[in-house]
């Protein structure tokens, strides 16, 4: 929490110098001089330190405010101006956006061995690419100039564009999403954990200019993968509860009283539910979504068996379907103990 308080704070410094540029410009010549050099003086400070993936904002900040544009080092400039200095500073400042960049894939990667969040709600990894990767477009304009007019990226590295390095950040989302439910036991849980995950980044891209850069079609496929882990993860949640519904012929003996196939559905329904109690769905129309998807294939089950087995005789009958799906429409709001 320092140190994020304290870039904040190189942020505001960098943007009051700026202020004083520009506040200054045209009438007080050698104070404005004064406050280039100190952000000139501030930049080279910054490279010194070990950047993680969180300062890139920093850095693109003092690359848009020291190009030539800005800074005009073309105009006659005070005799401690150095033009080496200065290439060389910017030259150190793009060679960090470039490192933190990669790092950035990196703690990606390594991230998904960390603890996945209870009730398969959204990763914090997730939500931070998918901020990140807006930051980035915010400062499309000074990447774009940087990337476009840069020989020191040239290493196969798919990072001579913006649209490159989302793309390569989506993937490496995407590859992290993979691996990350493999820390549920509950492989209906690591489904629900991707449908979720998953929705969350393409509403990202629906509602940004992401669509722009991955398209339509990127967007479908994905919508298809969350329909698919969907139907999976109803099914090896929910299937188990319906399979007691089968009709079963009693094998214990005429001592022994097996409990009907209705009184198995109760108990394994309950089971199911209270397992569930706490699985979260953030997205309302998501939510809705599930919930329905949950009652159609067990209600319509159940009601199915009611209407061939039990006719009128239903002194078994734990759950009614209305009842039923009175409780299905309440989960997935995450309730804790």
């Amino acid at each position: 929490m320092a140190a994020a308080s304290q870039w904040h704070m190189a942020q505001r410094e960098i943007d009051a110098m700026v202020k004083e540029i520009h506040s200054k410009a045209g009438r007080q010549h050698a104070l404005v001089w004064s406050y280039k050099l100190r952000l000139l003086a501030f930049a080279d400070e910054i490279t010194k330190l070990q950047l993680s993936p969180d300062k890139l904002f920093v850095v693109l900040r003092l690359l848009k405010v020291l190009n030539p544009d800005f800074f005009l080092v073309s105009q006659c400039r005070p005799e401690e101006f150095s033009v080496a200095r200065y290439d060389d500073t910017l030259q150190k400042l793009r060679m960090a956006m470039y490192h933190m960049l990669r790092e950035l894939k990196i703690l990606i990667q390594t991230r998904a061995s960390r603890r996945v969040p209870p009730g398969g709600g959204i990763h914090e990894v997730t939500r931070y690419v998918m901020n990140y990767i807006r930051l980035l477009l915010h400062h499309k304009t000074t990447l774009g100039l940087i990337l476009g007019n840069d020989d020191c990226n040239k290493d196969n590295e798919r990072m001579d564009s913006l649209d490159h390095i989302v793309q390569d950040l989506i993937i490496c989302l995407e590859s992290m999403l993979n691996k990350a439910p493999e820390a549920y036991e509950s492989q209906g849980l690591q489904c629900f954990f991707l449908m979720n995950n998953l929705h969350f980044v393409v509403k990202q891209v629906e509602g940004s200019e992401l669509i722009s850069l991955l398209g339509q079609s990127w967007v479908q496929v994905h919508r298809e993968f969350i329909e698919q882990y969907l139907k999976t993860y109803v099914d090896l949640s929910w299937g188990p509860a319906i399979s007691c519904l089968s009709a079963r012929t009693g094998m214990l003996g005429g001592c022994f009283s097996q409990p009907s196939s209705t009184v198995r559905f109760s108990l394994q329904f309950d089971s199911t539910y209270y397992n569930q109690e706490c699985w979260k769905v953030e997205d309302p129309q998501l939510r809705e979504k599930v919930r329905r998807a949950v009652c159609d294939k067990v209600i319509l089950a159940y009601q199915a068996h009611l209407d061939k087995y039990m006719k009128a005789k239903r002194k078994h009958e734990w759950y009614t379907p209305e009842l039923l799906k009175a409780q299905l429409m309440k989960l997935f709001e995450g309730r804790t103990e």
